[in-house]
């Protein structure tokens, strides 16, 4: 539950990222331009998710570890999405992989 809700927090903070007017990166992929035509849809869909990971983590967590968890996953996000984004290692096979092998140490152990 934990590593669904990092994802969510993952994808809500690259679509803020991809959308924001700092961004400029030249022949960015398919999925970013279709990012950038339609930025307030994804940003208030980023913000649902955003949401809904918050109401995961308080109800997992309790309101003082929840909110906690979530600043300390924002500012984690953030930094992989700043300094891995010009780079471009976030490909959505390299994600899920990763995803599956965290979720499946998660359930595991």
């Amino acid at each position: 539950m934990i590593t669904t809700t990092f994802l969510l927090l993952l994808m809500a903070f690259e679509i803020c990222y991809l959308t924001s007017k700092q961004y400029k990166q030249t022949n960015p992929p398919a999925y970013v331009a279709t990012l950038v035509s339609n930025k307030n849809q994804f940003r208030i869909g980023a913000l649902f998710l955003l949401f809904v990971a918050t109401a995961m983590l308080v109800v997992n967590l309790g309101w003082a570890s929840g909110i906690a968890t979530l600043i300390f996953g924002l500012m984690a996000a953030g930094s992989l999405i700043v300094s891995l984004q010009p780079f471009r290692y976030f490909r959505v096979a390299t994600i899920a992989a990763v995803y599956f092998a965290i979720l499946l140490l998660e359930i595991f152990i």
